[in-house]
């Protein structure tokens, strides 16, 4: 019967052995809407053009276009339009070149300006793919010296397909990134050129070729690295499929499955090589015992490595801490999330219904640029997620991010868009760096069984429109409050304890009196326990307020304070809270957001 156990228990462990290290195996690893501007940067590859301003449609564009350098991404909208090159400082008056130029909505493009005295001067437009190619490099090469000369380029070993005539552009190659060494030769006439380029992971990589070959001004390959840009993640889930409410499967860094698969195995050959040999010997119950501890350790063993599976990642920036959405009732963590491994931006990983993925490879809310948030729309099974209403959202509609030490950010919607996956302008989405912006995406439309996706994708456009300062306000009452200051009203919304990482539904009733500041009323608990305590408060004529809330058997009051925040469809109440009896807050406890909609 023992050893009947024995080789139980031997191939209970090397099943879940082998089961680890099958998993340790596997962990190693565009025309859109009219609403999209296009994305246009200048190229100045002419060496007799000079410097030139760019005008647009009669209007000053750019200034300054010197000789081999290339703009940032400037918007355009799309269509067409009359594109100038005037002499610096001399206005239309001194055009040296005048084309029409036809642009679509949501593309990037780069225009070079070439040409040379002999030969004339014109815009040459290539229709660019800043896509990542994710884990790689992605580089283009541009051939716009100005002489019917072909050129082969080579680097690492790799030669860019094709002969490049002028002007023309090669395909896009992927390399690992590495410092490679670029060598331009031709034969007629004969030269060699060589040049060191850094490609970096996650980048696209454009190298000009410009100057004049055995001439002036010289030859030279002029470098030009962005971002690469993920596609559109998949926040869908198939409707019908079986319901759940739990996270999804993460898979586990390599070194603790290590430990997982060696112990398994490890334990299994024990078994059967030690203690459970087919030879009697006395004293087999205390072998019997000695392995089942062997089997204890080795699942300790497993559970540290599981533990500590969470902290093996690679570092990645801090993510902002909560998005608030009054209007469609979203109070929701903000996680950090990269891009997969095809390209596409990551979606949330610890809380994936209940949480929204920031993109840590671009620009932080508030910072210059889009920066982007995702949300799932719904669970396996149909059930509502985090942006199941976003679609809702109407613009001028408010939404929050609040960020380290209480600061909070306010956007404005600006639009809302509906795309294919392919034909999402993600140029716009991630790249547009003419303001600061905050896209929010979901899923849309009809689930597509073949696909394993939604037919659409749902973008909410917004433009930061101010921000709250972290400290806490100074309440300045005053007799007579402005209409529309008044918070007098019923606010329902959420409370987000984060020291307890605990969400409290709540109702805040106010009362108020005309012509004056301080205010009561009643703030009602009502999930997940249920209980109303009366408050007491004041209001400035800037909208900062503060109120205390009573707490039962002697605990310490909550002192709520933050700002009246104006929307459409009513006022809301957004700030933070802690335990005080001094009517102000040394350290947030946390935060909350109130209001009609909510």
């Amino acid at each position: 019967m023992k050893l009947i156990y024995a080789r139980l228990v031997r191939r209970v462990f090397l099943t879940f052995g082998l089961l680890a290290l099958l998993l340790l195996l596997g962990t190693q690893a565009l025309p859109a809407s009219a609403e999209s501007p296009s994305f246009v940067r200048i190229m100045n590859a002419s060496p007799d053009v000079g410097t030139v301003d760019i005008f647009v449609d009669g209007a000053k564009f750019l200034g300054s276009a010197t000789f081999a350098t290339v703009t940032d991404y400037l918007q355009l909208p799309a269509g067409h339009h009359r594109v100038q090159a005037a002499l610096i400082a001399k206005s239309v008056g001194a055009v040296v070149i005048a084309q029409t130029l036809s642009v679509q909505a949501g593309n990037a493009y780069t225009v070079a300006a070439i040409g040379t005295t002999s030969t004339g001067f014109s815009l040459q437009v290539f229709v660019d793919n800043n896509l990542m190619a994710s884990g790689m490099a992605k580089v283009r090469v541009y051939q716009l010296s100005p002489r019917p000369v072909s050129v082969s380029i080579a680097t690492g070993g790799v030669t860019i397909p094709g002969v490049l005539s002028y002007p023309q552009a090669s395909n896009y190659i992927r390399l690992p990134a590495n410092l490679y060494t670029f060598t331009v030769s031709s034969t007629q006439p004969s030269l060699s050129l060589l040049d060191q380029v850094t490609l970096r992971t996650n980048t696209v990589s454009s190298i000009f070729l410009v100057g004049v070959f055995h001439g002036t001004p010289p030859l030279q390959l002029v470098v030009v690295q962005v971002k690469g840009l993920p596609s559109m993640s998949g926040t869908g889930s198939d409707p019908n499929a079986l319901a759940t409410n739990a996270s999804q499967f993460t898979p586990l860094a390599p070194w603790p499955l290590g430990v997982l698969a060696l112990g398994g195995m490890s334990v299994g050959v024990l078994t059967r090589l030690w203690p459970f040999s087919r030879q009697r010997t006395r004293g087999r119950p205390p072998r019997l015992y000695r392995t089942l501890l062997t089997a204890v350790v080795a699942l300790a063993l497993t559970a540290t490595g599981l533990s500590l599976a969470s902290t093996t990642a690679s570092p990645t920036p801090a993510p902002p801490m909560r998005l608030l959405i009054p209007a469609i009732g979203v109070n929701a963590p903000i996680e950090s999330v990269g891009a997969r491994s095809d390209g596409a931006m990551e979606t949330p990983g610890q809380s994936p219904w209940n949480d929204v993925g920031w993109y840590n490879a671009g620009p932080r809310p508030g910072e210059r640029g889009s920066a982007v948030i995702a949300g799932h729309l719904n669970r396996p099974g149909g059930n509502p997620a985090v942006f199941w209403r976003l679609r809702d959202l109407h613009v001028g509609d408010t939404m929050l991010v609040v960020a380290a030490q209480g600061k909070t950010l306010r956007f404005h919607v600006t639009r809302i868009m509906f795309y294919s996956p392919q034909e999402a302008p993600v140029q716009d989405i991630f790249g547009n760096t003419a303001g600061s912006f905050l896209n929010l995406t979901t899923c849309a439309g009809d689930w597509i069984p073949t696909q394993h996706q939604t037919a659409l994708r749902v973008v909410v456009y917004t433009a930061l429109a101010g921000q709250t300062p972290a400290s806490t306000p100074t309440v300045t009452p005053t007799a007579t409050p402005q209409n529309g200051l008044s918070p007098a009203g019923t606010y329902n919304g959420s409370m987000y304890d984060e020291t307890k990482q605990q969400t409290t539904n709540i109702s805040v009733f106010i009362k108020q009196s005309k012509g004056r500041a301080d205010f009561s009323g009643t703030f009602t608990v009502t999930s997940p326990s249920r209980g109303a305590y009366p408050l007491s408060g004041k209001v400035d004529l800037q909208g900062n307020f503060a109120f205390t809330v009573q707490q039962p058997g002697g605990q310490m009051p909550l002192y709520f304070y933050g700002t009246v925040q104006h929307h459409q469809d009513g006022d809301y109440l957004h700030g933070n809270f802690c335990s005080s009896s001094t009517n102000s807050c040394s350290v947030n406890t946390g935060y909350f957001t109130v209001g009609a909609r909510y």
